[in-house]
């Protein structure tokens, strides 16, 4: 919550980054990150206010550079204490505020079973969620489900679900565990709903919340140029000038990376203050989509012609982050944010160099 102190961010990376290899191998949950970074006090009460944003997006970079799967469930329990405190009611907020205090994570599963969407059919669910980010280490999850009036949130106990671990083969994002959770027969609690109908998709808070997967993905692309910095420097290679241009152009990739992150968390401070804001910040965030892929692509790009087929070869650790980063960077429709992006510029709802805030020209 606002106020609270921001953990150090090469803290953090480290914490993040604890067991990573292992949890790679096995695809295990990776337990001692989080109890390492739940001493730094990260999981609590993360900074969630509309003026906060930049300290968010901060520790969640900084936790992707540590690991990517551990960076994809930490920004799932911060979205769903977003959506709780953002839509829940009183009694929900102080609950889940305890939940998170004692340790607890939670997480937001939105996709459905292709052939077993979950429905909510005489007071039962039936039917199952993919990709459920982080089952193996969760207490609960916001689940969606399609209703008349729109999709329908409700913060489901995960203890007694029935789950399928045997599809999740992925290139990377190994330890995200992102299995096949089936929900049939459970019966819905009253004060499992959250919210109000069409909440889950309420705007501009969908779509420019997906800053939070950018942060992360910020912070895996800094990480490739930590360890192709790394490599270079001890094989006695990072002064030959092809190399340096090479390390240069990196830096500026990711530096551009954070800079859109800076102005994505500009735009969600003020992105309830009415129509022109809150288009100001889905444009934001759609562009910075755009960006933070290609950046993050040619990162690895220059990376991996860097460091030759050395890098490419377990256990170098710039092996598993580019499984991770590449397999974390396809996130849904990004045609349509670059497009929905360009209807903005056209429509002049979005200006460069216009960032919100007391950096304007003056009239």
């Amino acid at each position: 919550m606002s106020g609270e102190p921001v953990p150090e961010c090469t803290a953090l990376a480290r914490a993040a980054a604890t067991g990573a290899q292992a949890c790679d191998q096995t695809g295990a949950f990776p337990v001692a990150a989080f109890d390492a970074l739940r001493d730094l006090g990260a999981t609590a009460r993360p900074p969630l206010d509309d003026g906060d944003g930049a300290s968010l997006l901060r520790i969640l970079a900084a936790v992707g550079r540590g690991d990517l799967s551990v960076g994809r469930i930490l920004e799932g329990h911060y979205n769903a204490l977003f959506l709780i405190r953002r839509f829940g009611t009183g009694e929900q907020v102080r609950h889940f505020q305890a939940e998170a205090d004692a340790g607890r994570l939670l997480g937001v599963w939105n996709t459905d079973q292709p052939d077993r969407p979950l429905r909510l059919e005489n007071n039962r669910f039936t039917g199952a969620k993919a990709f459920a980010t982080g089952i193996d280490g969760l207490s609960g999850a916001i689940v969606t489900t399609d209703a008349p009036a729109g999709r329908e949130m409700f913060v489901v106990p995960l203890a007694t679900l029935q789950v399928d671990r045997s599809w999740w083969k992925p290139l990377g994002m190994r330890a995200s565990g992102s299995h096949v959770v089936d929900f049939t027969g459970l019966e819905l609690q009253p004060e499992w709903r959250l919210g109000r109908a069409g909440d889950y998709v309420a705007q501009p808070w969908f779509s420019a919340g997906a800053m939070r997967f950018l942060a992360v993905q910020t912070g895996g692309a800094h990480a490739v140029l930590d360890l192709a910095v790394e490599h270079l420097n001890r094989t006695g290679r990072n002064a030959d000038p092809y190399q340096a241009h090479r390390l240069g152009e990196m830096a500026s990739a990711v530096e551009t990376a954070y800079l859109w992150l800076d102005r994505c968390a500009a735009s969600w401070s003020v992105a309830g203050r009415g129509s022109a804001a809150s288009d100001e910040a889905m444009a934001t965030v759609n562009a910075a989509r755009g960006v933070v892929e290609a950046t993050a692509m040619r990162v690895l790009e220059l990376a991996e012609r860097g460091l030759g087929a050395a890098g490419l070869v377990a256990p170098h650790g710039l092996e598993r982050r580019i499984r991770d980063l590449r397999t974390y960077l396809r996130q849904p429709n990004p045609d349509g944010a670059l497009a929905a992006f360009g209807a903005a510029v056209a429509d002049a709802r979005w200006s460069p160099g216009q960032v919100p805030g007391p950096a304007s020209c003056p009239h």
